[in-house]
């Protein structure tokens, strides 16, 4: 490889890593909900009169980042500024009550995310496939460790003052910078790879899965208590139903959408979405575990997204998903008995070492498992759509229709560990994840042997 080459595959992968601080940031000064679906939240939940044309943004930009991925490092500069806002509140806090900017930050970190994959797409295609799958990784892992830096929602305590927002948000503007610099040294790379436009399939399967959010805004207690002819105040009293009717209306049409793209796309997007949706209940737990130990938490947080992307990268990667994934259910299942089926016991009782190492083994199964989908998907030119958009909206709905997971008391109060109470489900979707990616990885190896077998006879 020559030096030239050298370069285009270093720029590349250091600028799209940079440029990802947008994204640590972002998630957790904003929100502290674990693996929030950027993509799928960029559209607005409701229409401002007044403020339309704002609303439209994030949409718009999500929408034209999966059509524009030839030109990621534009659109990772894109996604940086519009992030901007997030960072520059810290400094001017007069800014936080502007709405229009409430709105269009929403947009930024998405577009960093697909501009981040349309990269590591690019990578594997060019020959850099480890350099690749790291970068696949680390889109879900910066999530995870932006948890684990946000803490507990409860904790009013700010870690790492205002240093760390403003120090990764000037990374992501480096990252940025250093993308746009660097275009020239990929041009003259004789081997770097042509982008392939999206198939009309793929750009269906991903504008629906875009848009598919805003049918959230169809969904109130008023209509639900129409269609199942229940008394409004029936349905009032049970605010999770709607949550659950929303996010059910959501995954199927996920569901259609990921069918439209086809079966590969289809398991793939299933796969990354049944882990992620697996792992937000427990994820929950480790991180308020050890949310009084943030140096710790933030160590636990680092060395299993590191520990997935290096087994992610290994000739091995869909065994080590496998295990992990049926390690960590089984991990759950014996926290949930050992807790008396209160696993927020870890909480209460300062279980920190347990929690790191829950933290760590979560971590590292969520970034391995989705690693694994990644050589297929960046081979055919569709891991953005896939990982993207498909995925995001699985894990929007499948997220949804959790909240209905489970049997409380009829006077039960509602609190932010309730999913924590069915770690039962989460353990069985990470089944279903290690099935998934135990049954790709068979039908991959009996198509490989069959066509091998065709070609010597």
């Amino acid at each position: 490889m020559s030096w030239g080459a050298d370069r285009s595959v270093v720029g590349t992968t250091l600028s799209a890593a940079l440029g990802l601080g947008a994204v640590v940031a972002f998630t957790a000064v904003r929100d502290t909900s674990i693996l929030r679906p950027l993509i799928a939240l960029a559209a607005p939940r409701a229409w401002p009169a007044d403020l339309v044309a704002v609303s439209l943004v994030p949409l718009v930009a999500v929408l034209a980042a999966v059509f524009l991925t030839r030109w990621w490092p534009w659109l990772l500069v894109a996604g940086v500024v519009l992030s901007l806002p997030t960072a520059l509140v810290h400094l001017f806090p007069d800014l936080g009550a502007h709405p229009s900017l409430s709105i269009i930050a929403p947009a930024g970190p998405p577009v960093v995310l697909l501009a981040v994959l349309a990269a590591a797409q690019e990578l594997w295609r060019r020959g850099a496939r480890t350099a690749g799958l790291v970068l696949i990784g680390l889109t879900v892992g910066t999530q995870l460790f932006a948890a684990s830096l946000a803490g507990a929602s409860w904790l009013m305590l700010a870690t790492g003052g205002l240093a760390w927002p403003l120090i990764l948000t000037a990374l992501s503007v480096a990252g940025a910078v250093l993308a746009v610099v660097t275009r020239g040294v990929r041009a003259r790379d004789p081997e770097w790879p042509e982008s392939r436009p999206l198939t009309p399939r793929f750009a269906a399967a991903a504008i629906m899965a875009v848009l598919l959010p805003m049918a959230l805004q169809a969904v109130d207690v008023v209509k639900i208590s129409e269609v199942l002819e229940l008394p409004v105040e029936s349905i009032g009293r049970h605010p999770d139903v709607v949550v659950a009717i929303g996010g059910l209306i959501v995954l199927v049409g996920g569901v259609i959408a990921c069918a439209i793209a086809g079966s590969r796309a289809f398991f793939a997007a299933a796969t990354s979405a049944s882990v992620q949706v697996g792992a937000m209940a427990p994820l929950l737990l480790a991180v308020y575990s050890v949310a009084f130990q943030p140096v710790l938490s933030w160590l636990a947080a680092v060395a299993g997204v590191a520990a997935g992307c290096v087994v992610g990268v290994s000739r091995r990667r869909v065994q080590f998903a496998v295990g992990g994934a049926v390690m960590s259910a089984l991990v759950l299942f014996i926290l949930d008995l050992g807790t008396g089926g209160v696993p927020e016991k870890l909480i209460d009782h300062d279980a920190v070492i347990p929690g790191a190492l829950l933290l760590t083994l979560l971590c590292a199964t969520v970034v391995a498992a989705i690693i694994t989908t990644g050589p297929r998907l960046a081979e055919d030119g569709v891991a953005v759509p896939v990982l993207g958009p498909l995925a995001s909206v699985l894990v929007f709905g499948g997220a949804g229709v959790m909240t209905a997971v489970g049997v409380r008391e009829q006077n039960a109060s509602l609190t932010r560990l309730e999913a924590v109470h069915h770690l039962g489900y989460s353990a069985g979707l990470l089944l279903l994840a290690a099935a998934l990616i135990a049954g790709i990885a068979a039908l991959e190896h009996l198509r490989a042997r069959s066509n091998q077998e065709a070609v010597s006879a």
